[in-house]
């Protein structure tokens, strides 16, 4: 079979790779002759990747991005220099939807299409540990503590499930509330909180310690949520749906945070900074930004020619990061611009619209 045009058996889904038209595993139909754009705003630096990535992630000093693409298959990359630091390695031997790094940068943690965790040695490649088992169907979103612990898994069988990840073992009874596919999952409140979110369309919060759901299921969106992310302080969450919009929800009450954030297309990827930000990517390849008041930050930037599964952010939040569904890597400054409005109002944040270079570097 042709890997870059892989198709799943029993969803019948395609990847990256295939023909125009074609379904991703996210459940969104894309037409690359309508969904391509030309990028007005230049990034501060563009790594190509050998094939799509579904997710990516950053080490603890901003130094190395790691990502995963959509056939299992690891990469790690200088973020400055854009020069792989390392060959390839599958890690998976079926799709991946989920990855993380654990908080020492030690090991890369993979959820798979076959509903099963992996560890992997960041720098050598090597497994680590047995494999966590337990899920039923595909792995869709991955959550880790500080401390590096524990992982918090959300599946495609319906269910949120807690790991010892040393020991391997599985805590406490699974989270069951869903209806269908839980898509995605965060820590919150102190880490006191799992929240969830799933086909469903709802946001389910729940007590860490005892699996037991807080309060009723949050409401707003009108289809299958794709994207969720815990503000850095964890008292609000904002979740990203298939009906193209991006909602905040205050955490202890479960109400909504001013109105919904509008995108051109379905949302698939999202994050909060720590000065209310708000970014997040579409599926036809947008990087849409508003601050904490929702008043949009600059125009939405094309970003990628189409998707953007993934985005991070630097921890002094100075840079985005994104990978697109068009094999590239970009990244973006975030600089403080003049205030747009009275000064009882947030100061607006703008894209740089220039190139940065720093050192030797081969952009």
């Amino acid at each position: 079979m042709n890997a870059e045009a892989r198709t799943n058996a029993s969803t019948g889904t395609r990847v990256p790779g295939g023909e125009r038209g074609r379904i991703s595993p996210l459940g969104d139909r894309l037409r690359q002759e309508t969904t391509a754009v030309r990028s007005t705003t230049r990034a501060v630096g563009e790594i190509t990747t050998p094939r799509a990535l579904m997710v990516l992630d950053l080490t603890s000093d901003d130094a190395e991005i790691v990502g995963v693409d959509f056939i299992g298959y690891v990469y790690r990359w200088d973020r400055l220099l854009g020069q792989p630091l390392s060959d390839p390695v599958q890690v998976h031997p079926r799709t991946v939807y989920a990855m993380l790094l654990t908080p020492d940068d030690h090991e890369i943690v993979i959820g798979g299409g076959d509903g099963v965790l992996r560890r992997w040695d960041r720098v050598n490649g090597t497994p680590v540990g047995e494999p966590l088992t337990g899920h039923r169907s595909r792995i869709r979103g991955l959550a880790v503590t500080r401390d590096g612990q524990e992982l918090v898994s959300a599946s495609q069988d319906g269910t949120a499930r807690r790991w010892n990840r040393t020991a391997g073992l599985s805590l406490g009874n699974s989270l069951v509330g869903h209806a269908g596919t839980v898509r995605a999952v965060a820590l919150a409140a102190e880490e006191d909180i799992i929240v969830t979110a799933g086909q469903d369309g709802t946001v389910r919060r729940w007590n860490r310690w005892d699996g037991v759901p807080i309060g009723e299921p949050i409401l707003g969106h009108s289809g299958p949520i794709q994207a969720l992310a815990a503000s850095p302080d964890g008292r609000v969450v904002a979740s990203g749906g298939r009906d193209g919009t991006v909602r905040r929800w205050d955490l202890g009450s479960g109400r909504p945070l001013g109105a919904p954030l509008v995108l051109d297309s379905s949302v698939w990827s999202v994050l909060l900074t720590s000065d209310g930000e708000v970014a997040a990517g579409s599926a036809h390849g947008l990087l849409h930004r508003w601050d904490r008041t929702g008043q949009r930050i600059g125009a939405a930037v094309a970003a990628h020619k189409w998707g953007v599964p993934s985005l991070a952010v630097t921890r002094d939040e100075t840079e985005l990061v994104t990978c697109g569904w068009d094999k590239t890597i970009r990244r973006w400054a975030r600089v403080t611009g003049e205030p747009t409005r009275s000064a009882r109002k947030e100061t607006r944040i703008d894209l740089v619209p220039r190139l940065e270079i720093t050192g030797t570097t081969p952009f």
